[in-house]
């Protein structure tokens, strides 16, 4: 047995399938390596006019968004509002969000994209799950 796991090959989620929006770049839990803690990237590549919906969970988690343009590593190249404890944060730039557990959250939208940005997130857990 290895003292590491490299993960090259993104095991797809079922909101990846058929999906004009993301393109599933990594995805990391229990299912994929055993204890692992919970992170994923996505990369948006076009808008996201309908809410994939609001969730929270058992635990701690980030979330962030990073802009494609490395010149400009702030700029995000598009306008993104994410729903978190009830307030609508609106986005312009690469930022990290901490969500602690239990704290409803979600994107409402993506728009003017103009540049595909890198939606990624994690947490302390070992099994991703979502609670409505």
């Amino acid at each position: 047995m290895s003292d590491f796991y490299m993960i090259d090959n993104p095991t797809l989620q079922p909101q990846d399938i058929g999906s004009k929006t993301i393109k599933r770049a990594i995805w990391l839990d229990d299912s994929v390596c055993k204890g692992a803690p919970y992170f994923e990237m996505v990369w948006i590549v076009n808008d996201i006019t309908v809410s994939p919906g609001m969730h929270h969970h058992d635990f701690d988690e980030f979330l962030g968004f990073m802009g494609g343009n490395i010149d400009d590593p702030m700029e995000l190249g598009c306008d993104i509002q994410v729903l978190v404890a009830g307030e609508v944060l609106d986005i312009n730039k690469t930022c990290l969000i901490f969500i602690p557990a239990g704290v409803e959250h979600g994107i409402i939208s993506v728009s003017h994209l103009t540049t595909p940005v890198l939606n990624y997130s994690g947490g302390p857990n070992v099994t991703y799950l979502p609670i409505s």
